[in-house]
């Protein structure tokens, strides 16, 4: 519940600090000008500036959806996706939350009983990852692409034309324009989380950021 900015040299820059609304469901940063926090339980949406200052609350239950388990920026508009797992429902809502596009029936469309666990804009694209199942392409008008099969994947994160996910303490790439699987990192240790910049793979390890180099 409380969220830092370090610089590359790792000193404090900022620190925000929100008891009052629960335990962070997901945190998207891609665009640093507006930090996009997501609240499951509450059903809300924070946006916050590159101070971590709070600039606006969007409360998302409302008669036009029900409950939403995913949500992201979009970056084209600054609207946001949601997906509904219970409706397996996919909308895109504008800055104050009123739907504009709806889009049903996600698991008849790609023709799998799908669970997702994040939903991510990146490079014109929507993409509903499932560790069962792989990612699932959409394009921003939501009509259903293809499928991208990422065996035993945990967690996905897109940077520079690639989708990155971590198979236990291995952390692969897919090339999203050839296709190509190649192993970025892999650890003797455990190690928590891991995110991928220009400076190339970061994992988390305790408190603790180390840059992976290929083994």
């Amino acid at each position: 519940m409380k969220i830092v900015k370090y610089s590359n040299k790792m000193d404090t820059l900022r620190a925000n600090s929100i008891f009052s609304k629960g335990t962070i469901s997901s945190l998207d940063t891609r665009n640093p000008m507006q930090l996009v926090l997501f609240y499951k339980q509450q059903q809300q949406i924070v946006l916050l500036d590159n101070t971590l200052s709070e600039t606006n609350i969007i409360s998302l239950p409302n008669s036009n959806f029900d409950w939403i388990d995913l949500a992201c920026l979009s970056n084209r508009d600054n609207a946001f996706w949601l997906y509904s797992i219970t409706n397996q429902e996919l909308l895109k809502t504008d800055k104050n939350g009123t739907v504009s596009n709806r889009f049903k029936n996600i698991g008849q469309l790609v023709k799998r009983d799908i669970n997702p666990t994040q939903l991510v804009e990146f490079n014109n694209q929507v993409y509903l990852f499932d560790p069962n199942q792989g990612l699932f392409v959409f394009d921003l008008f939501g009509n259903y692409i293809k499928r991208i099969q990422l065996d035993d994947a945990e967690i996905v994160k897109f940077y520079d034309k690639k989708a990155f996910y971590r198979v236990k303490n291995t952390v692969f790439s897919y090339n999203l324009l050839n296709f190509d699987k190649k192993l970025e990192f892999k650890s003797d240790e455990n190690f928590d989380d891991f995110e991928v910049g220009k400076s190339g793979v970061m994992v988390l390890k305790g408190n603790s950021i180390e840059k992976a180099t290929t083994q």
